[in-house]
């Protein structure tokens, strides 16, 4: 029959070839498909994306200041850049929203098949590679990570890019190894994870050009010094991080210093549990690569029941790569197969360092199916009608899936997306006026203040003008407020109330809160000055807190120009120190969160030698030393921190910053009986 066929079609055409073509225009459509639609509403990771391309776009700068930064600061301990710079042209053309933002990814997913055919056509023939295309325009974990902006998701296309460059005909040629090179090299602006896989993954690379004879020493040299090159901006990124230096800015590019921990430390086993975790992990992995599906509480590219390969692939693939490693001990065959094993086996050892989800170790999932796609290949060959029964069995069981992914997984995701909080904010902003509106979403308290930023499209100088964050030194810091937001719910108890003294320092009451339910289609109906959206399944919370719009002065919370409290300070230094309300302030203007990062030394002196804590008689005096971050936040470009101080009588304090190993910043003291507003006790020493 098929020799029928070819006789009849034109020369340029074969069976193969329409095939691909369906398959190419089927998974196009799968991943274009209602794609502003499903998944509904909008991820905070996306939504961190698309506000960062549109505020570059217009405005040069990021919310945080920062022109063309390689790494955003985001809640304050990093987020990757390279989808916000590749969406900015797309935002360009149709505006910030879900569906334009999202399309950039949608075509790397595309991308991906044509790529992953031409790969297989090149390594294996065309029938491996019509098997290959099938599998992937079809997985689950490729077509849900193909449909919304996840920046970790360029990464797997990245480097399936790169192995396409080393897969063509002409991959001799030195341009094509560069192209090659700069493409594995941008994986680290993609994702956290390939500051480790990319330099492992390079020297696989620089491996097999020699092994093939397609480079020699001095070539790889130069390939090498074009890696460096392309890298260099993040390599510089990790310097200034891990030894605590200030940002850097050159020719306009800048290279910040994140607040809090930076993410690829608390993502990484080897910064956290490096011994059971490990075991742990391990464990994980082995059950997602059988077919597993992801347990992860808020499954983005999974869903329940499937996992991100289809069952016993683990299984396959380990047959693909046996037949690989002994085709190159016994032939001497080193081709494309290799380079995928190699991928393979660098994705994995960084997936056992790294805590499992399905994005974290997406890197793993493009060749575990090219090898899995090789076992079946070399296990089904000789009996090609069995191969036709296990692409059968494929298509049947991923139809299963889209099917339930297209039906049902907007209603799973509903909560994960935020669905149906643009409408929401855009009525209550309507009808809110320049009333304070306080807006929370239970699973996301340090992530909420995104979603108005994105939707609204708010400036970002008025955001960093305007912004109270709390613990800035943390790597997810809480964001109270901007503008006339606030981002803290009257009813979530914190055990230590630190949010809410930190509101009402600025003159915020949430005491007192009346609510009703609604659905989020009623929203239109609100006309209420003050409000307080909070979902509740698919529902919202309406709240109408006692919130004096005369608290915020100049969209502020507090004054830009003052802390609040009318009289001068007890005492002046780097931070000028205030005592009322039997408590120090500490605040200072033109604050960084760098200025907190060193530790506070808060020594109170007793009046009477009685009152000294029991462990600490022989110091003569209290140590009540602290960290920034547990009593403090960021208003505009103001620090501004509450220490209690005990209730016995104090004879004098001593306070200031300090330094492990490196000595004191600066220091201050001043007696306890000194009346505040009466002028400095004492002025700043030398290191003030």
């Amino acid at each position: 029959m098929l020799p029928r066929i070819r006789q009849s079609l034109p020369p340029y055409l074969s069976p193969e070839l329409i095939a691909a073509a369906l398959l190419l225009v089927l998974g196009a459509a799968l991943r274009l498909y209602a794609l502003g639609e499903i998944p509904p509403g909008l991820h905070q990771d996306e939504a961190a994306s698309g506000y960062a391309a549109w505020s570059l776009l217009n405005y040069g700068i990021d919310r945080h200041g920062f022109s063309w930064p390689v790494l955003f600061v985001d809640t304050g301990s990093g987020k990757s850049v390279l989808y916000s710079y590749l969406a900015m042209p797309f935002i360009a053309l149709g505006g910030l929203n879900v569906a334009v933002l999202r399309i950039p990814m949608a075509l790397a997913g595309i991308t991906a098949l044509f790529l992953i055919w031409r790969i297989g056509a090149q390594a294996g023939g065309r029938g491996f590679a019509l098997l290959l295309l099938l599998l992937l325009a079809f997985n689950a974990w490729h077509l849900m990570a193909s449909r919304w902006a996840m920046e970790a998701n360029l990464l797997p296309f990245l480097l399936l890019l790169s192995v396409y460059f080393l897969a063509r005909p002409d991959r001799p040629r030195l341009l094509i190894q560069a192209l090659a090179v700069i493409t594995l090299s941008l994986t680290v602006y993609a994702y956290g994870t390939a500051y480790a896989l990319a330099p492992i993954l390079l020297g696989l690379v620089f491996s097999w050009l020699l092994l093939n004879r397609l480079a020699d020493w001095r070539r790889l040299a130069v390939l090498a010094a074009l890696a460096l090159t392309v890298t260099l901006p993040i390599i510089l990124m990790l310097i200034v991080n891990t030894f605590d230096l200030d940002s850097l800015v050159m020719l306009g590019v800048s290279i910040p210093r994140v607040p809090g921990t930076p993410r690829y430390e608390f993502t990484s086993l080897l910064f956290t549990s490096p011994g059971e975790g490990i075991l742990a992990n391990t464990l994980a992995l082995a059950a997602m690569l059988l077919g597993g599906a992801d347990t992860s509480p808020r499954p983005t590219s999974a869903l329940p029941g499937f996992g991100a390969l289809p069952p016993f692939a683990l299984l396959l693939s380990l047959v693909g790569i046996g037949l690989v490693l002994y085709r190159a001990k016994t032939r001497q065959d080193y081709g494309i197969h290799l380079l995928v094993v190699f991928w393979f086996a660098a994705a994995l050892l960084i997936a056992l360092l790294t805590e499992v989800n399905i994005q974290r170790i997406n890197a793993i999932w493009l060749p575990a199916l090219y090898l899995m796609a090789l076992g079946v290949f070399t296990i089904c060959r000789p009996r090609r009608p069995l191969l036709y029964i296990v692409a059968a069995v494929y298509v049947a069981y991923s139809s299963l899936f889209a099917y339930h992914y297209f039906r049902d997984y907007n209603t799973i995701a509903a909560d994960i997306f935020n669905a149906g909080l643009e409408k929401a904010l855009h009525r209550s902003v309507a009808a809110a006026g320049d009333a304070v509106i306080a807006l929370h979403i239970p699973d996301l308290p340090n992530l909420t203040a995104i979603y108005p930023m994105f939707y609204l499209q708010i400036p970002p100088d008025q955001y960093r003008d305007t912004t109270v964050i709390a613990r800035p030194n943390v790597e997810k810091r809480p964001i109270l407020a901007y503008g006339q937001f606030v981002f803290v719910s009257p009813l979530t108890a914190e055990p230590d109330g630190f949010s809410r003294r930190l509101l009402q320092s600025g003159g915020i009451d949430l005491d007192s809160v009346a609510h009703h339910i609604l659905t989020a289609q009623d929203a239109a109906k609100i006309d209420t000055p003050h409000l307080l959206i909070e979902p509740y399944g698919q529902h919202y919370y309406i709240y109408n807190p006692s919130v004096p719009a005369a608290a915020i002065a100049r969209g502020l919370l507090l004054p830009a120009s003052r802390p609040a409290v009318s009289e001068p300070p007890a005492a002046y230094a780097r931070f000028n120190i205030y005592r009322r309300d039997n408590a120090l302030t500490y605040y200072k203007e033109n604050c960084t969160a760098y200025d907190t990062r060193a530790k506070f030394f808060l020594h109170i002196i007793p009046a009477h030698a009685a009152d000294l804590p029991a462990a600490q008689p022989e110091l003569g005096f209290a140590n009540r030393d602290f960290w920034f971050g547990g009593h403090g936040a960021l208003y505009g470009n103001n620090c501004w921190a509450i220490v209690p101080l005990p209730d016995y009588p104090i004879a004098a304090i001593k306070t200031g910053q300090f330094i492990a190993g490196k000595g004191e910043l600066w220091r201050v003291e001043f007696p306890a009986e000194k009346q505040p507003g009466s002028g400095p006790a004492n002025p700043p020493s030398p290191t003030g």
